[in-house]
């Protein structure tokens, strides 16, 4: 009985000496894999360690930075109070992060025609007090890419990764209209005043829209589509030192969108087309900005439009 339990134990550490040896040569097969994987980014982030990053590719350079876990436009001083798309912000913090490198440089012998002795374009991002920055000079002589410098080394970069960077501050901007956002299952009524006629889509359920007067003949599809974008209107860009002309469309309106929500409480938009080809929006808040042309074409359908085609 002692020799059976003498044999169990030699043979419980031999099979214990064989998975750690296995063990070992497998994790520094690994680290040898890993060591000799191809480096296919410029460098890598914890995202959710980035606090703060800059861009330096226009007049003014744009910092953006998280203060109390809100990204908020530091820089330019006049975008400060903006208030920021913070899924937009986030995104570019992203767009550091997959600076794909297309070749790494090591001849030098033609660095005076990357263009980045002096080079005009700077991105920096922060990983709390970790700081990594680039420098971005001329293009290929392909135009597909540019010459970019971490450090002391040199890179080409595709074009497209490079220009997801460059977010001006409209980019950055919340592209929300209103005082706070709407969701869909806010709205209960879309009423639209379009010059002699009125058209009114009600959710009837979170399945049903029907358009009024016209019942259960209102194409489904239809009416919840425009029910949606004229809802869910957000701005397309914005509107700085509005001209007298725009001013003077919103006498008289195209459109006066009026949204009717689940808590009694109404909320209204107008709608004006310029010489432009543009869209405009004034909401209550008074401030003019410019939105999709779908929105606008959602406003003017006549009410033909929502009736039910039979196949």
């Amino acid at each position: 009985m002692n020799k059976n339990i003498t044999k169990l134990l030699i043979l419980v550490i031999i099979l214990l000496i064989i998975s750690f040896v296995a063990f070992y040569i497998t994790k520094k097969r690994s680290a040898e894999i890993a060591a000799n994987k191809p480096r296919v980014q410029i460098f890598e982030l914890n995202e959710t360690n980035v606090n703060k990053y800059e861009l330096i590719f226009e007049i003014e350079p744009i910092i953006v930075e998280k203060i109390n876990d809100i990204w908020k436009i530091i820089s330019p001083l006049n975008a400060s109070d903006y208030k920021v798309d913070q899924l937009e912000a986030f995104a570019n913090v992203k767009n550091f992060n997959t600076l794909n490198i297309d070749m790494i440089i090591t001849n030098l012998s033609e660095s005076e025609s990357f263009g980045l002795e002096n080079p005009i374009n700077e991105f920096t991002v922060w990983e709390g007090n970790k700081e990594y920055k680039i420098f971005v000079g001329n293009k290929t002589a392909d135009e597909e890419r540019y010459y970019v410098k971490y450090n002391d080394e040199y890179f080409s970069v595709e074009s497209i990764y490079i220009e997801a960077l460059k977010k001006t501050v409209d980019m950055l901007r919340d592209k929300e209209i209103f005082d706070s956002s709407v969701s869909l299952d806010s709205v209960k009524t879309v009423e639209i005043i379009a010059g002699d006629y009125t058209n009114v889509i009600r959710k009837i359920s979170r399945t049903n829209w029907i358009v009024e007067n016209i019942g259960g003949e209102t194409d489904l599809e239809k009416a919840f589509n425009d029910f949606s974008t004229l809802s869910l209107i957000k701005a397309s860009a914005f509107v700085y030192d509005v001209p007298q002309r725009i001013e003077r469309l919103f006498r008289i309106p195209d459109a006066v969108v009026s949204l009717y929500m689940q808590d009694n409480t109404k909320i209204t938009y107008q709608l004006a087309y310029d010489i432009d080809n543009k869209i405009y929006a004034k909401p209550e808040s008074g401030i003019i900005y410019e939105v999709d042309y779908s929105v606008y074409d959602a406003a003017m359908r006549g009410k033909e439009y929502y009736i039910k085609i039979e196949e």
